[in-house]
């Protein structure tokens, strides 16, 4: 006998939401926890609650900082990269504009 395949909804009733959130954030940081052990990884899981409430996981006896210190290290050039594309595609939106204008005007000066 399988289990049944939940829907992926928005829980209505907040008792049952309350509920499943305590089990399934617990589910996680058990997994995590799993995972760091077997396969010798470091990890770091941040959840926080709708009410706002802070929920964190680090393996190994690491902390928080040191997790999101290595987590920026090795983003930043990616991050650094999205930015210039965000960037050269702005750019490139304002080139179009001022030639779809230049277009306009020169049609209207004929």
């Amino acid at each position: 006998m399988g289990r049944k395949k939940v829907e992926l909804k928005r829980i209505e009733d907040k008792s049952s939401r309350l509920v499943t959130f305590s089990k399934r954030r617990n589910g996680l940081i058990k997994k995590a926890r799993e995972l760091s052990v077997l396969c010798d990884v470091e990890i770091g899981v941040i959840i926080f609650s709708s009410s706002g409430k802070l929920y964190e996981f680090c393996s190994n006896g690491s902390s928080y900082d040191s997790v999101w210190t290595r987590f920026s290290k090795n983003t930043r050039g990616i991050l650094k990269g999205k930015l210039l594309l965000s960037k050269v595609l702005m750019i490139e939106r304002s080139f179009k504009w001022i030639f779809q204008d230049l277009s306009h005007m020169q049609s209207y000066c004929k």
